[in-house]
């Protein structure tokens, strides 16, 4: 691997979105692959996502692709897209095709965020206490997302047996980014399909979830980040 200098600011210029993405996507990848039938229909919103927690839990890996819209106040929206990479317990790997050769790492609650526009390696470290905060630890915590969030639909009636049906997560205490996050799934596969994720200060971030499947065998190589000569390593405490 190259050797890269560290340095202490940055320009985070073309970046697709902040960390709330990866929650957004936590909280819905974090249902995924493997199509499983439940003995007895889900009959509300807890059982809906403990059934996709079994789902997940089955898996030892999976694949999707994303296409990802973000909204900021008063700005033009952006548009992204990718395919990502997700290993027990908490690794995920996102390639961007659009922004061209970005990589977001994410371990745990370690994340890396390559932009070869910049030659710059971003390196946080998340610390919630209210919520998991990014996708590796959303899918860790995927069984036990009533201790984070208040789950309720996001329309009333029965759960349906099949078409789709949307889940709203609220956290629990106080967060200072995240207001809300949506999931849509399709009830007939038991896979999240979109989700939707607001900010408090007016961002919005929509992800789209195409051809999820399973991985059985996952390399570790594949979370391995090479970084190529002159890439400047910036260790940040603010948000992406």
């Amino acid at each position: 691997m190259a050797q890269a200098r560290t340095n202490g600011t940055s320009s985070t210029r073309g970046l697709a979105s902040p960390f709330l993405f990866f929650i957004i996507i936590c909280a819905l990848l974090a249902i995924i692959p493997c199509r499983v039938h439940a003995a007895t229909p889900d009959r509300t919103p807890e059982e809906v996502l403990s059934h996709l927690s079994r789902t997940f839990n089955r898996n030892k890996g999976f694949r999707a692709d994303f296409l990802q819209h973000l909204k900021v106040p008063d700005g033009k929206p952006v548009l992204s897209k990718g395919s990502l990479l997700y290993r027990t317990p908490g690794k995920m790997v996102l390639h961007y095709s659009d922004p061209r050769g970005q990589i977001l790492l994410l371990v745990g609650n370690r994340l890396a965020f390559y932009i070869p526009q910049n030659r710059q390696l971003l390196v946080k470290t998340m610390r919630s206490r209210h919520i998991p905060e990014t996708p590796a630890l959303l899918f860790a915590s995927l069984g036990h997302l009533r201790k984070y969030f208040y789950i309720r639909p996001e329309q009333g009636g029965d759960v349906p047996g099949s078409g789709l049906y949307g889940l709203e997560l609220i956290p629990r205490k106080p967060d200072r980014h995240l207001a809300v996050a949506r999931i849509v799934v399709d009830m007939s596969t038991h896979l999240p399909t979109t989700i939707t994720f607001d900010e408090f200060n007016g961002m919005e971030m929509t992800i789209d979830l195409k051809n999820l499947h399973p991985v059985q065998n996952v390399s570790n190589d594949s979370f391995n980040m090479v970084l190529p000569p002159g890439t400047t390593v910036v260790r940040t405490k603010q948000g992406f």
